[in-house]
């Protein structure tokens, strides 16, 4: 597609959703007012019925009443009903269900009406009846003095009815004598008494109906059913508005893309033509040369190499570079490399037809053309010298290096180099060397490539199994539990020991594969076999890698009955800072039933500290150790030393590599609880079915 016909399209694509969006923001805009006004509605209705039930109580409290307030409440009670009915919202089908509520409430008013009309008449009778007698006990002062207690028991009346009045409670009244007696023959007493005791009796007679109905007024159900209405409204409209808020945002979302990709096509339109040229030499520039050091690429050096007749390459590689990164930080690490990339330049200056290239990394190459082999591996041995010397300033810091260098002119140059490159670095007493034929390196490189096509066909065609070897309980001379041991089966029926391919496949994508077909092969089998414990083994490493420890836990959620049965035997081979990482595995493991063994206990990577920071339940005595103990007097101690130690910490102990009567009997004797070796059984492919052995 065409530039403009591409713009027009984008162009028309906006335009459409522009309108789009208009017409749905006004469609949502008004959804939303008239969802506001309805709740609006609401809220309102509710204030006026709460305001009409205030006014009855405060009415019913005080002797003194306001009629004309509650009939105007009571109107406003109505016309706000009438308001919320007429809502444009409930003329759509969607909210039948809430208009059908709507009626039922007006039943539930127009109920509460009606008690409050009989209230009103009750309320007057009664409150005239009470003012009456408030002002008729004041004619009791003016009698004699023999007459006077008739104003004690008058005033002891009257409160009784305006305590039940304020605490709206029949308590007060009921049952008792609220009538005046007197033999007094004075006419104003005796009339003073009539008139008292009609109205007594009068308040006595109504009381409890004018106190029910204002019980039903306060305590309607009206404001339930308002808040019914209103949630079942707004559950309903959410609905509504999800659908349209969803529809806008897909529609804003169009307008915005548009937008962006007509800001974008133009822009990138007007850069690619303002600077094609100016980018054009920048493109080569940085194809053939590293940003970092500016000097020329690994891409470059392939392509002068071809130029070349006689090419020799000096690889220079910085030892241990990752570890200053990790002290200095990578900004001091890209410093350093600048720094050696112009150390470099400067002593190549002299040299005819030489050249410095950041190869990679923290790798350099120095081609010549046409030197003298033993001249470059001088110029190298000189090099690596100098550079060892030399104090590099980077921000204020003195910083020292050591640098490998390979020298080699057999082509494939680089390849060559590379490989001599990686056998000098395990030299700890060398620094400089040459590649030749006879170290034999690309035979190396070919036993790899083939271990490893080994391991993959393996994989492909389910030919890695796990052999079985027995761990034996010394006290009872019965088989407990089987380390599971991985192997690979050949085509021919062969069967690979680990020695072979494990090393190789370590440094390759394929170990975790492995790792992942030993877990679920050796659950499969504890299946089959019940009586037994199984132990798979897996590194320190192994235990930071998220892939296989996922593996293990899920094939664990899988057959939960089985994980309580499924030991882990930590290999201990090298020393690992995040320890809290594997605190908390252990703790997993532990959560399933599991038990953690320490491998290889004693060997040279023995870290004591790892029993006092984890949780572990046995230890298994490296073979080195239990070989000797009836030859050797030295490790003879050594085992009685890590028996006790572990003993101590309360772990269990594993002898490895038990191959004789003799070292199964000593390590029964000194009290080793399990043994494993030759001597009770060789690796096999499942699990024996008798679990008894003999010394």
């Amino acid at each position: 597609m065409k530039f403009s016909k591409l713009i027009f399209f984008v162009l028309s694509m906006g335009i459409l959703s522009s309108l789009a969006l208009v017409y749905f923001y006004t469609m949502q805009r008004d959804f939303t007012r008239n969802h506001r006004e309805f709740l609006l509605c609401i809220n309102e209705l509710k204030n006026k019925q709460a305001s009409l039930s205030y006014s009855i109580l405060q009415d019913s409290l005080f002797t003194y009443s306001n009629q004309d307030r509650i009939s105007h409440e009571r109107e406003a009670l109505l016309q706000s009903y009438k308001t919320l009915s007429n809502s444009l919202l409930l003329k759509e089908d969607t909210y039948a269900p809430v208009l059908k509520d709507l009626r039922t409430l007006k039943v539930l008013i127009d109920e509460n009406i009606e008690n409050i009309e009989e209230y009103l008449m009750l309320n007057a009778a009664v409150k005239n009846s009470l003012i009456f007698l408030t002002r008729h006990v004041e004619i009791a002062t003016l009698f004699e003095k023999e007459d006077l207690m008739l104003y004690i028991q008058a005033n002891k009346i009257l409160k009784q009815f305006n305590n039940t009045l304020s605490m709206q409670d029949l308590d007060y009244i009921s049952g008792k004598d609220l009538l005046l007696r007197s033999d007094s023959a004075n006419d104003d007493v005796q009339n003073f008494i009539k008139n008292f005791n009609m109205h007594s009796s009068y308040l006595l007679q109504k009381y409890p109906h004018f106190l029910h109905t204002t019980k039903l007024i306060l305590e309607n159900t009206i404001n339930n059913s308002i808040n019914k209405t209103g949630d079942y409204f707004s559950e309903l409209a959410l609905n509504d508005f999800k659908a349209l808020d969803l529809f806008a945002v897909v529609l804003f979302a169009l307008f915005i893309i548009s937008t962006l990709l007509i800001i974008i096509l133009l822009l990138k339109y007007f850069k690619e033509n303002k600077k094609l040229t100016e980018t054009t030499k920048s493109l080569e520039y940085s194809i053939s040369h590293d940003h970092l050091t500016d000097l020329s690429n690994r891409k470059a050096f392939v392509d002068d190499i071809k130029m070349l007749q006689n090419p020799h390459l000096l690889i220079i590689n910085i030892d241990g570079f990752k570890n200053i990164n990790d002290i200095y930080g990578n900004s001091i690490g890209n410093s350093l490399l600048r720094a050696l990339a112009e150390f470099l330049k400067a002593k190549m200056l002299h040299i005819t037809k030489s050249k410095v290239y950041r190869i990679g990394g923290d790798e350099f190459g120095i081609l010549f053309d046409t030197i003298d082999e033993e001249k470059a591996l001088e110029i190298a041995r000189k090099l690596e010298k100098e550079i060892a010397l030399h104090d590099f300033i980077i921000q204020n810091l003195e910083i020292h290096i050591i640098v490998s260098i390979s020298s080699n002119n057999i082509a494939p140059i680089l390849e060559n180099a590379d490989l001599a490159l990686k056998l000098i670095k395990k030299d700890l007493t060398n620094r400089v060397i040459q590649y030749k034929d006879e170290l034999n390196l690309k035979k190396s490189v070919k036993q790899n490539l083939k271990t490893i096509q080994i391991v993959k066909n393996a994989l492909n065609e389910d030919r890695v199994v796990p052999y079985f070897q027995p761990i034996v309980n010394l006290q009872t001379l019965k088989i407990e539990k089987y380390e599971a041991l991985v192997r690979i089966k050949l085509p021919g029926g062969t069967v690979l020991s680990p020695y072979l391919f494990l090393d190789t496949s370590k440094q390759t994508s394929y170990y975790y594969d492995l790792t992942k077909i030993m877990i679920e092969k050796t659950i499969q089998t504890a299946k089959k076999f019940p009586n037994y414990r199984f132990s798979i083994n897996i590194s320190m490493i192994d235990i930071l890698n998220q892939e296989i420890t996922q593996a293990l836990f899920e094939q664990f959620n899988k057959n939960f009955s089985i994980a309580s049965r499924i030991d882990i035997e930590i290999l201990e081979s090298e020393h690992i800072k995040e320890i809290s990482e594997v605190q908390e595995f252990i703790k997993k493991l532990h959560s399933y039933g599991s038990k953690v063994l320490i491998d290889d206990f004693g060997s040279g990577y023995s870290n004591f500290s790892y029993f006092a920071d984890l949780d572990i339940d046995i230890i298994k005595i490296d073979g080195s150790i239990i070989q000797e103990i009836t030859t050797n007097e030295r490790k003879h101690h050594m085992l009685k030393s890590i028996y006790k130690f572990s003993k101590g910490m309360g772990l269990l102990n594993i002898a490895e590599f038990v191959e004789t009567r003799e070292m199964a009997i000593l390590l029964k004797e000194i009290g080793v609880e399990y043994a494993q070796g030759y001597y009770f059984g060789h690796p096999q492919e499942e699990p024996l079915k008798d679990d008894t052995v003999s010394l």
